[in-house]
């Protein structure tokens, strides 16, 4: 585990992202959740809808166990799941799922309430926060990958991965606790076994790098016309290209040569013989 964010995995980034935002949610006293949670009246106000995405990064800060639970099941599954995917296709994985998971609760929370807008004791439309959904979906992954690896139940007994998830699942289908967003829990294990099941690859329809317009902010180089031996710098000349003059010796003898090639080959051999010596 480093806390280098060059060359990190998508898994460690989304960890350090979550307990960040929770840090300082929790030490300056933000109330996040009021302004970015999902909340079920989120469906009717689309202004607010990018709270389907922000809702996934916040956790109670009433408590620790709620983010130190997701990001050690994050941390322990997510590693497996983006090694066979890859960081790109997991983060979007991840990412897709939290927004699915937060409609889904949504709508599964207005049905409940025979579309009325529920409310919490302070008299707002009742929030959702947490990764348990976009986490549940990684779970799923992992299980649906590795069906058969050893998984310690409790941290104690020994059982094959599918065994949890049998398990996972008949809890979110029969919870009672009202404080547990089990329809959220449910579409992200949904997603996580459709993704797996069919085969799709998300990287083909949504890119990982948005190509900027060639009308953009960059402004258009000037045009200038460059000799060959203006560009030299045999300091910068590949080994391929030496191979290539080399080759056209070959065919052509040394006659054949610009004087620039003759330079870049002179180069070259001073460069083989540093070595060489």
């Amino acid at each position: 585990m480093s806390f280098s964010v060059e060359g990190q995995s998508a898994t460690m980034l989304l960890l350090y992202v979550n307990v960040g935002i929770f840090l300082a949610d929790w030490a300056l006293q933000l109330n996040l959740i009021q302004y970015f949670g999902a909340h079920a009246d989120t469906l009717f106000k689309p202004y607010l809808w990018f709270q389907y995405l922000t809702y996934g990064f916040l956790h109670s800060t009433k408590t620790i166990w709620h983010i130190l639970g997701n990001m050690f099941v994050l941390w322990m599954f997510g590693r497996f799941v983006e090694a066979k995917y890859g960081k790109a296709e997991f983060l979007k994985i991840y990412l897709i799922s939290i927004v699915l998971c937060g409609i889904v609760w949504n709508l599964e929370t207005l049905a409940t309430y025979g579309g009325e807008i529920p409310r919490s004791v302070d008299g707002g439309a009742l929030p959702m926060v947490g990764a348990s959904g976009a986490i549940s979906t990684i779970m799923a992954l992992f299980i649906c990958l590795y069906p058969k690896m050893t998984v310690y139940l409790g941290f104690l007994i020994p059982v094959p991965a599918w065994v949890v998830g049998v398990f996972i699942l008949i809890s979110n289908l029969f919870g009672q606790d009202e404080n547990i967003a089990y329809s959220a829990h449910l579409a992200g294990i949904g997603f996580g076994v459709a993704y797996f099941f069919s085969g799709i690859q998300l990287g083909k329809f949504i890119p990982s790098k948005l190509a900027l317009p060639k009308w953009s902010l960059r402004s258009r180089p000037k045009l200038r016309i460059h000799t060959e031996e203006e560009d030299f710098d045999p300091y910068n000349d590949s080994d391929e290209e030496a191979e290539r003059i080399l080759e056209k010796v070959n065919q052509s003898g040394m006659e054949s040569l610009t004087e620039a090639e003759r330079k870049k080959l002179e180069a070259y051999s001073r460069r083989m013989r540093q070595k060489l010596s």
